[in-house]
C-alpha cells in the first residue's frame, strides 16, 4: 500500500494551484479580461481618504479579498500562486492546514466591500485552493468620504 505524506500532498496542492493560475491567465488573455489582483496602493491613490482605523478581528468571506498591498504579481485574482518562488512558503502553510495547526489571522485593509491583504498572502492562497469560504482577519478600515459629504461642507 502506498502512503502519501503530508509534505507530498502539500506540494501536489501547490502544483495544482499554480496550474490553475496558468490556465486562468491564459483564459484571461484570450478573453481580454484582467486576472490580476487589485493593487491597494493604486486604489488608495485614486481615492480621497479620511484616514484609517482598526476594526479588529473579523470573519471575512474569502471572495471579498480581491487585492494586495505589494504582492500583486505573485498571485492571480483568485489568489492562485503565479510565481515558483512562493512554493516553499505556500507548501509550509498547506502542511499546517493538513496537520490542523491553527494559523494566525491575516491582516487586511478594508475599503467599502473589498479587502486587500497586508500580511497573509500565502494563508489566503492556501485557504482559497482548499475551498475554504471564510477566514479570520485583523481588519483595518480605510475611510473614504461618503457621497455628498463634500457638498455638505461646502454648504456650511
Amino acid at each position: 500500500m502506498i502512503t502519501t505524506t503530508v509534505s507530498q500532498l502539500a506540494y501536489d496542492d501547490f502544483e495544482r494551484a499554480m496550474y490553475k493560475a496558468w490556465w486562468r491567465d491564459w483564459i484571461s488573455w484570450l478573453t481580454r479580461k484582467c486576472n490580476d489582483l487589485l493593487s491597494f496602493d493604486q486604489i488608495r491613490a485614486d481615492l480621497p481618504s479620511n484616514g484609517q482605523h482598526m476594526i479588529g478581528l473579523q470573519v471575512v468571506p474569502l471572495d471579498k479579498i480581491v487585492g494586495s498591498e505589494g504582492r500583486i504579481h505573485d498571485f492571480d485574482r483568485a489568489f492562485f500562486p503565479r510565481k515558483i518562488h512562493t512554493r516553499e512558503r505556500w507548501v509550509s502553510i498547506a502542511k499546517a492546514f493538513y496537520a490542523e495547526v491553527p494559523l494566525p489571522p491575516v491582516d487586511l485593509f478594508n475599503i467599502g466591500e473589498r479587502y486587500f491583504v497586508v500580511d497573509g498572502h500565502h494563508r489566503v492562497s492556501v485557504a482559497r485552493a482548499r475551498g475554504q469560504n471564510f477566514m479570520d482577519a485583523h481588519v483595518t478600515e480605510v475611510g473614504t468620504p461618503m457621497r455628498g459629504e463634500g457638498s455638505k461642507k461646502e454648504q456650511r
